[in-house]
């Protein structure tokens, strides 16, 4: 079962499994915090105790950490007539459920997303709006994203590109192939434009050197003298950049 916890504020998720151990045990899971409990004949008092014990271990964890939870708290809830902005753009959801199969999405008049999802529940909602809302970012900022790309590459490193994707990724910002391919992460567009242009300049410098060798992070730091401090934002709030 989840229950959430309240700390500082936030409303954190904790799956609580029940196992054949001796004791307790709190972890970070990806989408909540698991807590390991003992098998035992259900007792309210107990689960209560196991909880109380697992909220001081967070709130000890954030006084050290004070950021490592944002990740439970970014998930947004996407309702009818709500607005919603990425890429520096404000977009009104207009969701409607009809007999269908499948969703589907269109960009209308005066940025309003029109949404259209099936009328059942055998799916869940709120996965499928964001796999739309997902798909619709990156076909619509896939030109913003270029643009960044080829304005930094003619005026500093002046190397072939074949070819420039959004994609969702979570395991990293941006990524250089061999073949000259640059790849982003489409959660890139929740962040400011000075975060985004240390990304494309991250992965430009690759076509030079892929590594990050000292002489990387020089052509880095050629262009973007402060790019440390783009780099301490995307660790501090990185986790909050998503759907």
């Amino acid at each position: 079962m989840t229950q959430f916890l309240d700390i500082e504020g936030m409303s954190i998720p904790v799956k609580i499994i029940e196992e054949y151990r001796s004791g307790a045990r709190v972890s970070l899971g990806g989408k909540s915090v698991i807590l390991r409990v003992p098998k035992v004949p259900f007792e309210g008092s107990q689960v209560h105790k196991h909880l109380t014990w697992a909220k001081n271990w967070l709130m000890e964890l954030i006084a050290s950490r004070p950021h490592v939870l944002n990740r439970y708290t970014s998930q947004c809830i996407y309702i009818e007539g709500t607005t919603w902005k990425i890429g520096g753009e404000i977009f009104t959801l207009d969701i409607k459920e009809e007999p269908r199969s499948s969703g589907w999405i269109k960009l209308g008049e005066n940025k309003v997303l029109m949404i259209k999802i099936p009328d059942n529940s055998g799916y869940h909602r709120q996965k499928l709006i964001k796999s739309l809302l997902i798909k619709f970012s990156q076909k619509y900022f896939l030109t913003k994203i270029s643009e960044r790309v080829h304005y930094f590459n003619r005026q500093f490193i002046k190397m072939p590109i074949n070819g420039i994707r959004l994609k969702y990724n979570t395991s990293n910002w941006g990524s250089c192939s061999t073949g000259n391919n640059l790849n982003f992460s489409v959660r890139l567009l929740f962040a400011p434009d000075d975060v985004i242009d240390y990304v494309v300049i991250h992965e430009l410098a690759h076509l030079h050197e892929m590594n990050h060798s000292p002489r990387f992070w020089n052509i880095v730091k050629s262009i973007m003298p402060d790019y440390e401090s783009k780099e301490e934002y995307l660790k501090k709030y990185g986790s909050q950049l998503d759907f």
